[in-house]
């Protein structure tokens, strides 16, 4: 605390100016100013005032620590419980949503809109990107990737699949066949995959079998009216109620590949395609 000391030397010490009233009021005031002059002194120009004796300030400033971000529920509770408490589509809505905010566009690309796509073994996001130079609008199609070593597990089971003898008691849900089925192979296979791994390894197993292979987020999405596709190596166009037409990023590479999507597609809706009859009527 100040002790209430001025300069004795001070000339105005017991004649204060006109202007500053009494001696009680101008004592008050050049204790003020002293007060004052002493810290900005010992702050700034490191300069010690004996007249005064004032305590020392100290001011700390610490960079408030960023909180990690918290983690989705859904992601902390699927490793420690079984899967068949996670088969229902909240975890796969989830899934989806983590998988789009963590795209990153092309380069030279620029996200105009994204969205989840997801339903029952489905993990998709969809993202609009525009490119300035070329004027373009594209759909791109987001799927969660795989390592080398799911990629191989993948295959191995779909493998493994077409030699499978459904019993007709079973033909009724295909789905859950499909699943125990897959879960009796990778334990055959000794293969452990804990979290969102099985889920991804469901995912691309799902898609080329029951699913519609490539164009499955497609037709996932609510906002497509109308798929088209002019032949391998070219890319699929979608219809957008809000972008109109659009190229998308997902091509058949060779004519085997097509023609095998082509069988597939015509047989999930029930109907025969053939070179005699290369029409089908949805």
């Amino acid at each position: 605390m100040f002790n209430g000391i001025i300069p004795e030397n001070c000339p105005w010490y017991n004649k204060p100016p006109h202007s500053l009233g009494t001696i009680e009021e101008y004592k008050m005031f050049f204790n003020v100013y002293f007060i004052t002059l002493k810290f900005l002194h010992e702050t700034f120009f490191n300069f010690k005032c004996k007249s005064l004796l004032m305590p020392t300030l100290r001011l700390s400033f610490r960079r408030k620590e960023k909180e990690p971000p918290k983690r989705t529920a859904v992601f902390e509770i699927i490793k420690k419980g079984s899967r068949e408490e996670f088969l229902g589509e909240e975890t796969y809505r989830t899934l989806s949503k983590r998988l789009s905010q963590e795209f990153e566009p092309p380069e030279g690309w620029i996200e105009v809109e994204s969205y989840p796509v997801h339903g029952r073994f489905v993990i998709s996001s969809i993202h609009i990107l525009y490119n300035e130079e070329n004027n373009e609008f594209i759909y791109h199609v987001n799927e969660p990737m795989l390592s080398d070593e799911e990629t191989e597990i993948v295959r191995k089971i779909i493998s493994r699949l077409e030699y499978y003898a459904a019993n007709p008691k079973e033909i009724g849900d295909k789905v859950g066949t499909l699943k125990k089925k897959i879960d009796s192979i990778l334990e055959a296979y000794r293969v452990k995959l804990e979290g969102s791994d099985y889920f991804r390894v469901l995912y691309h197993i799902f898609k080329q079998t029951l699913l519609y292979g490539k164009i499955t987020p497609i037709m996932y999405d609510p906002m497509i009216e109308d798929i088209s596709c002019n032949g391998y190596g070219k890319h699929i166009y979608v219809f957008h109620r809000k972008y109109t037409n659009l190229r998308t990023n997902i091509i058949f590479e060779d004519p085997d590949e097509l023609d095998s999507f082509v069988v597939n597609l015509a047989q999930k809706c029930g109907k025969h395609i053939s070179v005699a009859e290369p029409m089908v009527d949805a």
